[in-house]
């Protein structure tokens, strides 16, 4: 497979997972207690595995922008509130695909960002844009 489906959505296989190789089984939560002493408390998560897919840059070059027509379908998925996951297919590192149920993380910014490759009024349907795309496995 040499493409990325988000929900449908065909997106570059060459976008980036900015976050794969970043530990994240285990969450930790902080507190002060009244007295001032630290509280640490840590627990084996099962989901929530970041998935932050982004266009890069090397030089004058982007890698994998995608046009306004996909970044409009990508803000289309995004502003519906959701009852269950999406289906996120990418291609596995030595052949094949892997699938991940997700959903949109909110928590580390917006979910999606894009900016125009170059800018123009009005945007075009074939107008490029770099993204990042803000997931997490559920």
């Amino acid at each position: 497979m040499s493409r990325i489906l988000l929900a449908g959505i065909e997106l570059p296989a060459d976008l980036q997972w900015t976050d794969e190789f970043t530990g994240w089984r285990v969450g930790q939560a902080v507190k002060t207690s009244l007295t001032g002493a630290r509280i640490v408390q840590e627990s084996a998560l099962q989901a929530g595995r970041p998935i932050t897919l982004q266009t890069q840059r090397e030089g004058a070059a982007y890698i994998a922008p995608v046009t306004l027509a996909v970044l409009r379908a990508l803000q289309a998925s995004e502003e519906q509130p959701r009852t269950s996951p999406l289906s996120l297919l990418m291609p596995a590192h030595n052949g094949g695909d892997r699938s991940f149920p997700v959903a949109w993380r909110r928590t580390d910014g917006p979910a999606i960002e894009a900016d125009p490759i170059r800018y123009a009024v009005p945007a075009l349907d074939g107008d490029y844009f770099s993204i990042t795309l803000r997931l997490m496995t559920v």
